[in-house]
Parts: C-alpha cells; structure tokens; sequence
C-alpha cells in the first residue's frame, strides 16, 4: 500500500457543500472528503463557509484553498476520504427504534438536568 501512495497526487478537487469536498486523485480514484477530520487551530480559518467552498490543488498535488497558507498531502487526504460515486443516489433516512427512543428520553432527560443546573447553581450562589 505504501507504494501506491507514494507518487499521490490530487488532480482536481470542489466544495459539494459547507463541510465536503470531492476530490480526483492521479490513481483514478474519486473520493469524499468530510472536512470535520481537520483538526487544530491551523483550520479554523476554514470554519467560514465562503473560504471552504474555495479549494484548490496546491503545488504538488496537495489539497489547499485560496489565499491561505493551509495545505494536506493528497495520501491524508486519501486515507481518511470514502470512495465517492456522482451517480449514486441517496438513501432516505429511516430513522430506527434506537433513534426513536433515544429522541423520547432526550425530551425528558434534557429538561430535568437544565432545572438540576440550575438548582445546583443556585445553592451554590446561596452557600458561598
């Protein structure tokens, strides 16, 4: 595996919306980057939707974007990328029994942790 990504290169890459990117590589793959595996104060910058939606291929064949000093090697990017089909078409989302429940609980749980907050705030401010 190593000597496949060797020579990787990023051939073209978009924006397919605020957090992913579609990117060819050099080997004929085309794949889905989700932007959320960027860490670290370096990225932050792409957090603003109208300089993500702007990436380049950098010198090399790295991943970059307009006006900034922020590049990833194509084998990051390929590593943590899914394979990526323009013909596929998109499952609806059904949600399941676990999903279900867990929207049921959330509705109660969350209300009652907000109030024991709340009441643990105040005994504080009373006790201090």
């Amino acid at each position: 595996m190593a000597d496949t990504n060797r020579n990787l290169e990023i051939t073209a890459v978009r924006a397919l919306n605020p957090r992913s990117l579609r990117l060819e590589f050099n080997n004929g793959d085309v794949r889905l980057f989700d932007s959320h595996r960027l860490r670290g104060p370096a990225f932050i910058p792409l957090m603003n939707e109208e300089i993500f939606s702007r990436p380049i291929v950098a010198e090399g064949g790295r991943l970059g974007w307009e006006n900034l000093d922020i590049t990833c090697s194509a084998k990051y990017i390929y590593e943590r990328s899914v394979h990526y089909d323009d013909n596929a078409v998109p499952r609806p989302y059904v949600k399941t029994k676990k999903d279900i429940w867990g929207e049921r609980i959330a509705i109660v749980v969350f209300p009652i942790m907000a109030i024991a907050g709340i009441i643990g705030t105040v005994w504080w401010y009373i006790n201090n």
